[in-house]
């Protein structure tokens, strides 16, 4: 299938969250800069009207497709799905992962792939991004207390945010991303698994990224799944019982703090309650892997 469209080695994927305004700038950006075919896994949870919305706006476009989920299953979770897809429906290809309120810049797909060309042993290529004003390249994540840094810091590992980056399945592996990840962290994970050799930056502003445009800073949902991924690290980095519980005694300093910064910065209860709220979902969640564990 899709025989005049051979030519080009790369798909793009994004992920939809009620939004489908951004998500149609995102799909002719992957389009422009090159992508033969555009799959959106429509993560709303809506009944439909956000997939009936792009599907209308992109009728007479055959190369986007919308997958529909028949719940919301979570960033990582759609991911691994749209990447089963486009392997199954465009073998092969490298695949543009692209965050919906993000568009590339001329010459993106280009450079990410020559990146992964110059680098054979690299599995996924990422560029700078410029977060509305800020330009970010690598992040570097502390393990002990959960803190995200822009420059190289005692304690931290390198890693890639999931706003935008051309994978090589072949070298990856289907699924990407771990789904016990619900929102946020599963990027910090993969770099953990894969390690930084398998990574190669492209230091050029090459994507534009409006920032949380579906989920919102300071809101109920980026705040929640923040903390609710910042405790499910403390397990997924730690190599023993001593590391582990350096990593829990770390955010249980870290964490908190963070709360009562953001509700003062943004003069809500919103980041406290959250804190609350999360913490207690990762004690159920830890002690549910734990009797999973026991009973395995």
């Amino acid at each position: 299938m899709h025989d005049d469209m051979r030519h080009s080695g790369v798909t793009g994927l994004t992920i939809t969250y009620r939004d489908s305004d951004y998500t149609l700038r995102c799909v002719d950006s992957l389009l422009k800069e090159g992508a033969c075919h555009v799959l959106v896994v429509d993560n709303s949870a809506d009944g439909g009207k956000t997939a009936a919305e792009l599907k209308e706006i992109m009728r007479h476009n055959p190369a986007a497709t919308v997958l529909v989920t028949d719940r919301n299953v979570g960033f990582a979770r759609a991911v691994n799905l749209g990447l089963k897809w486009l392997d199954e429906n465009f073998p092969g290809r490298l695949v543009c992962l692209l965050n919906n309120d993000a568009r590339l810049l001329d010459g993106a797909i280009e450079r990410m792939r020559a990146a992964l060309q110059q680098r054979p042993e690299a599995a996924i290529a990422f560029p700078t991004v410029d977060n509305d004003g800020v330009a970010t390249g690598p992040l570097h994540y502390n393990s002990i207390f959960g803190t995200i840094h822009r420059k190289k810091a005692a304690c931290s590992m390198p890693y890639a945010t999931g706003c935008c980056m051309l994978i090589d399945p072949s070298k990856t592996g289907i699924p990407l991303f771990d789904e016990d990840f619900f929102l946020y962290g599963e990027d910090v994970e993969l770099a953990h698994r894969l390690g930084p050799e398998r990574y190669v930056h492209v230091p050029e502003t090459l994507v534009w990224h409006a920032g949380s445009a579906s989920s919102g800073f300071a809101s109920d949902t980026y705040e929640f799944n923040t903390v609710v991924s910042h405790w499910l690290l403390a397990r997924k980095l730690s190599r023993s019982r001593m590391e582990f519980a350096l990593y829990l005694a770390g955010r249980a300093v870290a964490l908190p703090a963070r709360a009562l910064l953001r509700s003062w910065r943004y003069r809500s209860p919103v980041p406290l309650k959250a804190f609350l709220a999360g913490t207690r979902r990762a004690i159920e969640d830890m002690y549910s892997a734990k009797v999973e564990r026991v009973d395995g």
